[in-house]
């Protein structure tokens, strides 16, 4: 992509109400940079997710008249990410599957069916 728009993204958090205003616009402009380079985004993949705390509201976004989805989560690289920036529930829920897994590998361990002998 362009430097400029680059920074753009970089700085949006600071610059919350001119990026809510243009967001389509960028939108735009990114899928035709991708578009440029003989790639396609997978819109059905594509999901939009703005802070709480930008206290602002987020008109309907589109690519490729397809509506992309606004959500209040998201998982990426296995990190929960919440539009409310927080971390309780991403840590609960690697907690819970550790515990999960442990479990399961001291019931295998104390079978009595899994042979103790080494080989």
């Amino acid at each position: 992509m362009d430097e400029l728009f680059v920074k753009w993204l970089l700085y949006a958090d600071t610059q919350v109400k001119p990026l809510v205003c243009e967001f389509q616009a960028i939108v735009n402009k990114m899928n035709e940079s991708i578009i440029k380079r003989g790639m396609k985004v997978n819109v059905s993949k594509t999901e939009v997710m703005l802070l709480k705390k930008a206290k602002v509201r987020l008109n309907a976004i589109d690519m490729e008249g397809e509506r992309v989805e606004q959500v209040k989560e998201f998982v990426y690289f296995d990190s929960l990410f919440t539009n409310d920036g927080k971390y309780d529930r991403d840590i609960e829920t690697r907690v819970y599957a550790k515990n999960k897994m442990n479990g399961a590998s001291l019931a295998i361990i104390i079978s009595k069916s899994v042979s103790r002998q080494a080989h």
